[in-house]
């Protein structure tokens, strides 16, 4: 499936201006125009629309600079960088208006800057982004495509106010000491001075119903450069901010100042988190009046004092204890609060400070790891379903003025709550009885509506993995460590070398070893677990290399990057325990750098095992009945030797890992798989894996008997499922994509979604699988010159495959021979739906769906939506192959990898960022 990616810029006014890349003259890629799109000009001195030739001529490297005020719609495309030097405004609304023709002047003359899903915005060392008075930010980003904002030095999010921040400043009310009412007046024409320089300037009114446009999926990394003293720019500014704007799915990370500040207004936020800030992480004021729901807040995890001089908080109201402002006003819910060394010791700071005359009211929200939970100086504050862990002290009422008001507020001893790689709280006070339905939003006017939660902290404890987690997906990758996550030093060994916090392994892995979280690790040539890849004589010395294993554990969040000649082999009688997490998966990629786009650029993951691999003709594991087996793996000389005799061998746990950029080529036919399994036995544990952009193929099975449940396999040059050599086994759930932007191989391969038996001469028909629940999705790589079919069964397979779909390749399926079985099964390709090439595979269908054109529908999460993809009823009859594990399929409804009834994919938020966008 393929969607066209519009490139729209709007032609802009002289006082705006933008210089595009630089003096190479390599011309950037031209515009994809349909007739359902629009190409103008990019910025130019000039409102007249030029041709796509030359938009594309004046940002040669797809790099575009924006200075001084946008006076014009503009859209900034995702298929350009874009650079702010200095004070970038939109619109005008930032003057002093006198009168409220000019407030109406103002609105009528608004601009409206559009920013599309995935676009990266750069900013110089002066620079910020302001959205006057009258204006928008249509920033919507997606969960897999979000808006990064960040600073122009590098890629690596790690800076600190090293440029300004986004300011956004609308017509809402902002309300001054004493009760004086909005604006310190009653008048529909406001002027205040704006935090952040003179070049901020005025915001406020009186439309409580402002709209400053849309933010959402967008990330704001490494501002808050200081203007002036107590003078600092936060990384999401709010000033009088009405509530017709939308603003949720919002990141702040390693921002100088606070991390999102509301003066006044009335905007709502959802789903926001905020991280390594260096003052306050939420700070509201002058009199906003509003709802905040679903928050995560964790301060540096690295840091012992503030950059700035900071008080770091996680939540402050209110601007400073004289200022008594009673309209401030805010309902939070579902807020997790996380401290870390940053604030305790000499920087003792409380989880939130509640000062001046707020009014709060606090629901199903927790603090951990202050020195104080919560420090109170006055005003009227409610909470409900409240949990803190904390140093010092659970409450801190500093005056004795404070009215507070507590319900199911429980401190927990130890400083630290306990959590889940999630961030959800596991402590059991986190679990409420009952859904909390009674929390009364500040009425605003906008309507909002809390979301119904039964658990206290921004994560649901009980939900599943994919259901529960709203973040991991979008956010800076290693930006929310959780603070049960321990980092280690690692162990010295003969195989490691370490500078700092970079370890090289390479060579022979001779005893247990762990790779550490916090570390980089580099792979260095060809590196192989244990010993037991050697020609064994006989049965003593195959239990020999079972007594003498080794046990290589990678601890979740661990990415090892790879040199151009490596590969990692985990040999007969060893183990690899590679169990990542949902929020913490574990990346095997190239060392060349951090994007996941290449090919070929290292090797791969080999486990080999002691399970059976059959030869052709039957003539049994092996070639033969006895238990010494010396199977040569594919791969180049070095992978030696594997397989035996003992179909539950046990070779290690892999899950939630993901597999890039491999497949070098080690001789002609002699490539290196994503992930090769050769007699691997059923006692190895497979699940929610992901091969990415392999040159050979994404997974494949030399005979064996593991099993694999959730897969995802993209932009793999070859086939993406290979079994093989007497395979007996069972895959469920897997997601298959051919690269949407390639027309033809890059090696000499044949790409198919699924390839079972090596060669129709090979005779081995103890291959024998059953596979459910399949989404196989092609491209232009596959029809076309270099038409494929899906699934190409060949020599004497035997396979049953269930509830799967396939879409977008030339044929559907390619039989020659075998046993093959179809159950609830939907093709729709450009030529073909079965292909018989020899005419002798039996076959047998039931609920065979052929739908024509070539492509079937999908929703955002990859769910086929045809209605042949909806079954009566569950199917809980799969014919598993007997290898002696008791494998059981998960019982589904309906047909292809994911459930259309699902909230969410379950290969969302773990897979590689944009690997399967649309």
């Amino acid at each position: 499936m393929h969607f066209s990616k519009k490139i729209l810029f709007t032609a802009i006014a002289t006082a705006f201006v933008a210089s595009c890349g630089s003096d190479n003259d390599d011309p950037a890629p031209k515009p994809q125009n349909s007739s359902s799109q629009t190409t103008s000009s990019t910025a130019q001195s000039s409102s007249t629309a030029s041709s796509s030739s030359e938009a594309n001529a004046s940002c040669p490297n797809n790099v575009c600079t924006i200075s001084g005020n946008i006076t014009e719609d503009m859209t900034l495309s995702a298929d350009y960088t874009w650079v702010l030097n200095g004070i970038v405004t939109v619109g005008e609304g930032n003057v002093n208006l006198a009168d409220q023709a000019a407030v109406n002047a103002v609105k009528a003359a608004g601009v409206t800057l559009e920013i599309e899903a995935g676009t990266e915005i750069k900013a110089t060392d002066d620079a910020a982004l302001i959205i006057t008075r009258g204006s928008k930010i249509m920033a919507e980003g997606t969960a897999i495509a979000p808006i990064t904002f960040s600073s122009a030095v590098d890629d690596d999010y790690d800076g600190e106010g090293e440029w300004g921040g986004v300011i956004i400043q609308g017509l809402a009310p902002q309300y001054g000491v004493g009760g004086t009412g909005p604006c310190f007046g009653t008048g529909t024409v406001c002027n205040i001075p704006g935090e952040g320089g003179s070049d901020v300037a005025f915001y406020g009114g009186n439309d409580p119903a402002d709209d400053s446009g849309v933010m959402r999926y967008v990330r704001i990394a490494e501002g808050g450069y200081v203007s002036g003293p107590n003078n600092e720019i936060n990384g999401l500014t709010l000033q009088g901010v009405g509530h017709s704007t939308q603003i949720e799915y919002i990141q702040v990370h390693g921002n100088l100042d606070d991390g999102i500040e509301w003066f006044g207004g009335t905007v709502n936020v959802k789903y926001a988190v905020l991280t390594n800030n260096d003052d306050d992480d939420i700070d509201f004021d002058e009199g906003y009046q509003g709802n905040i729901q679903h928050v995560i807040i964790r301060k540096h995890a690295n840091k012992a004092a503030p950059t700035g001089s900071n008080d770091p908080r996680g939540i402050e109201a209110n601007s400073s204890s004289p200022d008594q402002v009673p309209e401030t006003n805010a309902v939070l819910s579902n807020i997790t609060i996380i401290g870390s060394d940053l604030v305790l010791d000499d920087n003792k700071q409380p989880g939130m400070r509640l000062r001046g005359d707020v009014n709060t009211n606090i629901w199903n929200s927790a603090v951990s790891g202050y020195g104080d939970c919560v420090r109170i100086d006055s005003g009227d504050n409610v909470f409900v379903n409240f949990i803190g862990s904390c140093d010092e002290s659970f409450w801190d009422d500093k005056t004795s003025g404070a009215s507070i008001t507590a319900t199911n507020a429980t401190d927990v001893a130890g400083g630290q709550l306990e959590f889940d790689d999630l961030l959800a709280i596991m402590n059991m006070e986190a679990r409420l009885d009952a859904p909390v339905t009674n929390i009364t939003a500040v009425d605003n006017g906008s309507g909002f509506i809390f979301d119904v939660t039964d658990y206290v902290g921004a994560v649901n404890p009980d939900a599943m993995a994919s259901d529960r987690d709203w973040y991991s997906e979008w956010i800076i990758p290693g930006s929310l460590v959780a603070p049960t996550q321990e980092i280690k030093t690692p162990e010295a060994a003969d195989f490691v070398t370490c500078t700092g916090t970079v370890c090289t392994i390479g060579g022979i892995i001779d005893e247990d070893y762990t790779m550490t979280f916090g570390t980089t690790w580099v792979l260095n040539g060809f590196t192989q677990v244990g010993a037991g890849n050697v020609n064994v004589a006989d049965q003593a010395q195959v239990d020999a290399i079972i007594a003498a294993g080794v046990t290589l554990t990678i601890e979740p969040g661990v990415h090892v990057r790879a040199t151009d000649d490596a590969a990692l082999v985990v040999t007969r009688g060893s183990k690899l325990m590679a169990e990542g997490t949902f929020s913490k998966p574990i990346t095997f990629s190239s060392a060349t750098d951090d994007d996941f786009d290449g090919e070929g650029e290292w090797g791969g993951v080999i486990l080999q095992g002691f399970a059976p691999q059959y030869g052709v003709g039957g003539t049994g594991p092996c070639y033969g009945a006895g238990v010494v087996c010396n199977i040569p793996g594919e791969g180049s000389s070095d992978v030696a030797f594997y397989g035996g005799n003992n179909p539950a061998d046990n070779s290690g746990a892999m899950k939630y890992v993901r597999i890039a950029e491999g497949g070098y080529v080690a001789g002609p036919n002699n490539e290196i798989n994503g992930l090769t399994l050769q007699g691997v036995g059923h006692q190895t544990s497979l699940s929610y894996i992901q091969v990415h952009g392999n040159l050979d193929d994404g997974i494949e099975w030399f005979g064996g008997t593991v099993n694999l449940k959730y897969a995802v396999l993209t932009n793999n040059d070859d086939d993406d499922i290979d079994f093989d050599e007497g395979y007996q086994g069972n895959i469920q759930h897997v997601l298959i994509r051919k690269h949407p932007n390639k027309a033809a191989p890059t090696g000499s391969n044949d790409p198919r979604g699924v390839e079972a038996n090596s060669s129709s001469p090979d005779q081995v028909p103890e291959t024998n699988a059953t596979l459910a629940n399949f989404t196989i999705l092609g491209s232009d790589l596959v029809t076309g010159a270099n038409s494929q079919p899906a699934l190409r069964l060949r020599g004497d397979v035997n396979t049953r495959i269930w509830n799967s779909a396939v879409s977008g390749y030339g044929d559907c399926i390619r039989i020659d021979s075998g046993d093959n079985i179809f159950m609830n099964f939907i093709g729709a390709c450009l030529r073909d739906f079965l292909d018989d090439n020899t005419m002798g595979a039996s076959i047998t269908s039931t609920g065979v769906t052929e739908v024509s054109g070539g492509a079937l529908t999908f929703d955002s999460k990859w769910a086929v939506t045809n209605a042949e993809a909806t079954l009566a009823s569950e199917v809980t009859d799969f014919a598993a192959v007997d290898n002696g594990s008791n494998f059981t399929f998960d019982a589904t409804d309906y047909v292809g990898a994911v459930d259309p009834d699902a909230a969410t994919g379950w290969w969302e938020g773990w897979t590689i960022q944009g690997s399967l966008a649309q």
